[in-house]
This record gives C-alpha cells, sequence and structure tokens, in this order.
C-alpha cells in the first residue's frame, strides 16, 4: 500500500513518465507498490508505470563502490570516516600537514583525523622512458602481447606497468576535472553508453559523460562491483536469465521517424524499461567481478557529477533515446532538480546534420499520446532529402524549443568510444578478455586522460585547452611523469 512507502524510498522512485500528471511527484497517495520478495515492484497510480524498486541503501554501496574505485591509490585521505576523505592533497593543502619524508616520497597528515599518508607522485616517476614507450606503441595500434614482445617483458610485468601508468593518469585526471568542475556556471553535457565488449555478450556496460562545447570527458563508469555484500539488490545474479528474449524491432527505413519508432517499441519490448540487458537469456558473466544492475550505475554515475554542480545557474544533460539514462539523471541530480537548473533532452539526429547551419522551424512529432511529444526540423539540401533532428524536451527549465534544437551534436561521446575500441580492439576483443573485462579498465584511465590532456583535434587545441583548463597540450612524458 502506499502508506508503507517511506520518503527515502520516493526520492528514488518517483514516476519518470515526462507525459505524467504525478511526473517527479513524491507524494506517497501516488504510488502503490507489490512486496514481492523476489521482485517488489512500485507503481504509478495516475499513469500505471511499473518499475522495480530501487533501494535507497543499495545505491549507496554503488555511489560508495565508484568512490573507491576512483580514489584507489591517489594522494589522499583514506578514512571512510573522516569529511576529508578522496579530498587531493595537490587541490587541499590546507586539510593537510607535511610530516616529513618517507624515503623520497612527501609524507602527510590529515588535520581531521591524523591519519598518515604518503604522496607516492611527489617524485619523478622512475619508469617514465618504459612507460612513454608502452604509451606511445599502444596508441599506434601494437597489442599488449606485441608490446611485451618488443620490450622482452613479461605479460604480468607489463600488466603492473599499465597498473602504475593508470593510477598516475588518474591522478592527472583528478586535478584537471577539479578545474574543470570549477570553470563555468553553465554546462552543456552529453551521456551515452554502450557494451564495454561489443563481442563478448558480458553485460559490461560503459557509461561516458562529455562536455559538448569542449568535448572534455570529466566522468565515465561501468556497471561492475569488486565487492559482493550478502544479498545485494543492486547485483545482477551470476544465475539469473530474462523471461524475456524479445528480438529488436529494427526501422522500416533510415528516416529518423521510423527510427525513433523503433526505439520505442524495443523499450516498450524490455521487461524493465531501464534495463538494456532486459533480453540476455545468457550471459557470459565475468569470473572474478560482479554486474550491478545497470540504473544503480547510471545514477550513481549522475550523482557523482551533481555533487560538483551545487553553484551552476543551468545544466543540460543531453543523451540519446535511453531510458536508463534519463531515469539515472532524473534520480541522481536532485541538486539540480530542486535548484531547478537541469534541463533534461533527448536528441536524435541524422548522420549529415550540421551544428553550424540553422534547420527549419520545430513541428511537433507525436509518437504515442502515452509519451511526451517529440519535435522535429529539417535541413534542406539542393540535391538529395532533407537531414532531420528529433527532440523530446524531459524536463524544460531554462530552453525554449528553438534552442533545444540549435544543441550540438552527441557525435563527439560517440567518437570517444568508438575510437577506444579501434585503438585498443585486439585488447577488447581478446577472447581470454571476455570474462575478465576488469583488466581493461586501466586502459581505459588511461585512454581518458590522454583524450583530454594529449589528443588534438586541432592544431595545438585538446579538450582540456578548449575548456580552458589548460594553456597546451601534454607530452606523453608530462602525462605520465
Amino acid at each position: 500500500m502506499s502508506e508503507s512507502i517511506s520518503a527515502p524510498l520516493l526520492a528514488l522512485n518517483f514516476c519518470t513518465n515526462p507525459a505524467c500528471s504525478a511526473f517527479g511527484s513524491v507524494n506517497a497517495t501516488d504510488y502503490s507498490m507489490a512486496k514481492d520478495r523476489r521482485n517488489p515492484q512500485i507503481a504509478c497510480i495516475r499513469c500505471h508505470r511499473i518499475s522495480p524498486i530501487m533501494w535507497p541503501d543499495e545505491l549507496s554501496d554503488e555511489i560508495r563502490s565508484q568512490d573507491e574505485y576512483i580514489q584507489h591509490n591517489l594522494s589522499s585521505c583514506s578514512n571512510k570516516k573522516c569529511p576529508n576523505l578522496g579530498h587531493n592533497i595537490q587541490l587541499y593543502p590546507e586539510q593537510y600537514y607535511a610530516f616529513g619524508f618517507s624515503g623520497d616520497k612527501r609524507r602527510y597528515r590529515c588535520k581531521a583525523c591524523q591519519k598518515t599518508l604518503v604522496d607516492r607522485f611527489s617524485v619523478t616517476n622512475p619508469h617514465l622512458k618504459v612507460h612513454v614507450t608502452i604509451l606511445a606503441l599502444i596508441l599506434t595500434g601494437f597489442s599488449l602481447k606485441e608490446v611485451a614482445d618488443k620490450l622482452t617483458i613479461q605479460a604480468k610485468t607489463l600488466n603492473d606497468h599499465l597498473k602504475s601508468m593508470a593510477n598516475m593518469c588518474r591522478q592527472k585526471s583528478t586535478v584537471f576535472d577539479h578545474h574543470w568542475h570549477n570553470s563555468a556556471k553553465r554546462l552543456l553535457l552529453g551521456t551515452d553508453y554502450c557494451h564495454l565488449q561489443p563481442e563478448s555478450d558480458n553485460g559490461v556496460l560503459w557509461i561516458c559523460s562529455a562536455d559538448l562545447d569542449s568535448h572534455y570527458v570529466p566522468q565515465q563508469t561501468f556497471n561492475l562491483s569488486h565487492k559482493n555484500r550478502a544479498n545485494s539488490r543492486r547485483l545482477i545474479a551470476k544465475d539469473t536469465v530474462t523471461s524475456i528474449n524479445t528480438a529488436p524491432s529494427h526501422p522500416a527505413s533510415h528516416a529518423l521517424i521510423d527510427v525513433l519508432q523503433a526505439w520505442r517499441v524495443n523499450h516498450h519490448n524490455r521487461s524493465h524499461r531501464s534495463n538494456p540487458l532486459h533480453n540476455k537469456t545468457q550471459l557470459n558473466y565475468p569470473v572474478t567481478s560482479l554486474l550491478v544492475t545497470p540504473l544503480y550505475s547510471a545514477t550513481a554515475h549522475f550523482m557523482q557529477l551533481d555533487q560538483w554542480m551545487d553553484d551552476k545557474e543551468h545544466v543540460v544533460f543531453s543523451m540519446p533515446f535511453e531510458p536508463m539514462l534519463a531515469n539515472g539523471a532524473l534520480y541522481g541530480s536532485p541538486r539540480l532538480r530542486h535548484n531547478n537548473a537541469l534541463d533534461l533532452i533527448y536528441q536524435m539526429d541524422d548522420a549529415q546534420w550540421s551544428e553550424h547551419k540553422a534547420g527549419s522551424k520545430p513541428q511537433v512529432l507525436s509518437i504515442n499520446k502515452y509519451d511526451k511529444p517529440w519535435s522535429l526540423s529539417e535541413q534542406w539540401r539542393l540535391r538529395g532529402k532533407a537531414e532531420q533532428r528529433a527532440i523530446c524536451q524531459v524536463v524544460e527549465q531554462h530552453l525554449s524549443l528553438k534552442q533545444a534544437h540549435q544543441l550540438p551534436k552527441l557525435s563527439p561521446i560517440s567518437q570517444y568510444m568508438d575510437r577506444f575500441h579501434a585503438m585498443f580492439k585486439s585488447c577488447v576483443n581478446e577472447p581470454r578478455r571476455k570474462r575478465r573485462p576488469e583488466g581493461l579498465l586501466p586502459l581505459l584511465d588511461i585512454y581518458r586522460a590522454w583524450h583530454n590532456l594529449c589528443h588534438q583535434n586541432k592544431p595545438g587545441e585538446t579538450p582540456a585547452v578548449k575548456a580552458g583548463i589548460s594553456e597546451k597540450p601534454l607530452s606523453l612524458e608530462q602525462l605520465l611523469q
């Protein structure tokens, strides 16, 4: 019954149907809950949309898990009960005492909890030459096996080097992420997802958010966990198979309206609209890691972004037509929603849509009377068909319909993901990694730092330079020293 629904539970399970009169409502009388022990669900009594329940304690565990991954081996306080937890020494020097040396490395003491820590990055990288050589080789297409052969080192030694390089890259990324978060009062963020290993069928999803103006990638998340808490409700059980195995609906043509309709049918055919793994009757479940239900990972992903958004006047989240991402953004952005500072937009473009060319006046496009309407604009060409853009404003606060149709494309995110899969194809598709996806995480940490700080879309212009947080591109030596 609705009386049993607590406020913390409603804060994560409100109606996310933008066409419903109870959209965003946290009034318990608008909902009913089925306490099925195996599959508890909550339903909106206005639009009758039924969803599995997200549990606040499980989401807290997922956020904690992501924080531990981000903060692992960085120069910051690691006391979980300390207010300085995760605060980098370089960014928050006032929160630490200098406390001598440990060998050649600087040692510090936290002012809040008195925990002592050693800054492992306070000395020059002793393996800099080897690390630069490794990175240069893998960026030019050599497989890890070929790199190990060229350097005449064991595979385990190479993996140890990669982990050390990943720690250095995450340390660099932490500093630049901090400056990026403080660089603008208004942000335009695009978010997309894909399968980390498309050919493996192991259920691991990769969620990325990027600044669509500068192409800087501040956050990427994976639905993997290394800790198994007994009876954890956010984890996908190893023996779980779905009862629905619906073949995906294919569009009748390449026209944007047909593609949009096919996507809508696929979403409605899911056992849960916010679970892209809905029809996986068999998973090559990871051997040493655990799979997290995608909506928990997506919500924690946006909560990681939301914690930096206190001073933002206006934030736009733009994404492809995917309920998992939209619901994750709604659940995971409470500060932005309460401050009326959030615009949330579904966006679909034809491949040849030009960002720098005005489109026609947007026309209302009603796909289904139970869903919020879309709008369609076109760019006419002298020859050939018109290019189309479809927009659905799930939450609109500051952007008019015309302004929404002038937003940049989401292609920087898809290009970022496609480039990783192309550059590290041999590693991603290596048969023995199909059930060991955690081995790719160091490469992803290195790749994000390289993309943000070293990769030049134009001569002298990296995403960090374009965002105004770096004076010039970093060399590989500067990235890894």
